[in-house]
């Protein structure tokens, strides 16, 4: 099952995201040369616009720092939130849910109806840098309130700083 649910959000990310984020390089590009406060649009981020004082990632009005922020760390945020949600309902986990880059390294699975998610830590030490692999699949089901919208990912990073146990 874990194969199918790849691929389909593999598909979900291939035809439906990317090309907005392909979109979204020259459009970010030239709104961040407006007053655009990186709130609006398709392209915005509502929840942190263009994150001056972001607690993980700060961007201090830096034109290049919105830039990533936009459109690499969170990419068509406002459309994949609007578009791509639902509603959390109750779920089901398998695997621990303690886990994150921040956390400790682990794997672990939430079904919740026909939709999923997948969330996968390994960590490793290249040239002395504590690095892990990072990959989250599906719909953000895990630690949201019921009721509230579970935002579609599909983010694998094989280089993430890794600050866990």
């Amino acid at each position: 099952m874990i194969g199918l649910h790849f691929l389909i959000s593999f598909l979900i990310y291939l035809f439906v995201v990317l090309p907005c984020v392909i979109v979204s390089y020259p459009v970010v590009f030239f709104l961040l040369f407006t007053c655009w406060d990186g709130r609006s649009t398709i392209f915005g981020n509502a929840k942190h616009g263009l994150a001056p004082d972001h607690y993980a990632y700060p961007t201090r009005g830096e034109f290049w720092r919105e830039f990533i922020w936009l459109v690499w760390r969170n990419p068509v945020y406002n459309w994949t939130a609007k578009n791509l949600a639902v509603r959390r309902r109750g779920h089901f986990s398998t695997g621990n849910t303690d886990i994150g880059d921040k956390i400790a390294g682990g794997f672990y699975k939430i079904t919740m109806k026909n939709l999923w998610e997948y969330y996968w830590i390994k960590p490793y030490t290249i040239f002395g840098s504590r690095r892990c692999i990072r990959a989250r699949i599906g719909w953000k089901i895990w630690g949201g309130k019921h009721n509230e919208l579970a935002e579609f990912v599909f983010s694998i990073n094989p280089f993430k700083l890794y600050l866990g146990i």
